[in-house]
């Protein structure tokens, strides 16, 4: 199935329910948490551990701001706009709000306390870091292209290393032992679907006034720096 299709987003959502039915329920899945936390717990030390957390910064909302503020105010600078610094703001403001909702729904406490309670404070599920790996990375890219012109990273390699690194974000949650697996799982199929929307609606791309025929400056075409590139392109 094509990216961003009707049928794999169904696929995802289908994901969700049947993780969250599972974790509900104390299915298989949650069972398997409690193996992979022991394991992780046990085993995850020193070299690796030091390994797993930083690359749990993938997902780190203060850290993925810090960067993002001042790409936004170079774009807005370089292109006399402030979409950037807006949209970017409405997208961290937006995602951060829609994490504090889903966690409210499903309260569950962090493997690192040894107990897996729901419904008694903790908001472990779902994972929020894996979220902004998905969906702050991509800002950070399609930032950084708009504030540099000269940085050559098509639409579909943006894409890309933004699912990488929700996925590398989500592997090392786990083994950091952060998060239980399916707070991930649950992540992994919501980040998809989160960045699809997003790239549908291309509230990073800025586009250039071009003239109608009676000379009049309209809204056109988006400009090169943010131009979607087709699904083979490369740079």
């Amino acid at each position: 199935m094509r990216w961003g299709s009707k049928g794999r987003c169904a696929l995802l959502v289908a994901a969700m329910v049947l993780v969250t039915a599972d974790v509900l329920t104390g299915g298989p899945l949650r069972h398997l948490d409690w193996i992979v936390h022991e394991y992780c717990d046990a085993h995850v030390r020193d070299g690796p551990l030091t390994a797993v957390h930083l690359a749990t910064k993938l997902g780190q909302r203060g850290d993925l701001v810090a960067v993002i503020a001042p790409l936004a105010v170079i774009a807005a600078i370089r292109t006399r706009s402030p979409r950037y610094v807006v949209m970017s703001a409405a997208i961290v403001f937006g995602l951060s709000l829609a994490q504090a909702g889903l966690k409210a729904v499903i309260p569950r406490t962090y493997p690192y306390g040894d107990a897996d309670l729901l419904f008694t404070g903790g908001a472990a599920y779902p994972s929020g870091h894996t979220l902004n790996a998905f969906v702050l990375v991509w800002v950070v890219l399609e930032l950084l292209v708009a504030a540099f012109p000269s940085v050559r990273l098509s639409a579909r390699r943006r894409r890309g290393i933004s699912l990488a690194t929700g996925c590398v974000a989500a592997a090392a949650l786990t083994v950091a032992d952060e998060h239980w697996l399916t707070d991930v799982l649950f992540s992994l199929a919501l980040g998809p679907v989160l960045l699809s929307a997003l790239i549908a609606a291309e509230p990073l791309t800025r586009r250039a006034a071009v003239p109608d025929r009676r000379g009049r400056r309209t809204s056109g075409v988006p400009t090169q720096t943010n131009r979607r590139a087709p699904e083979g392109g490369g740079n």
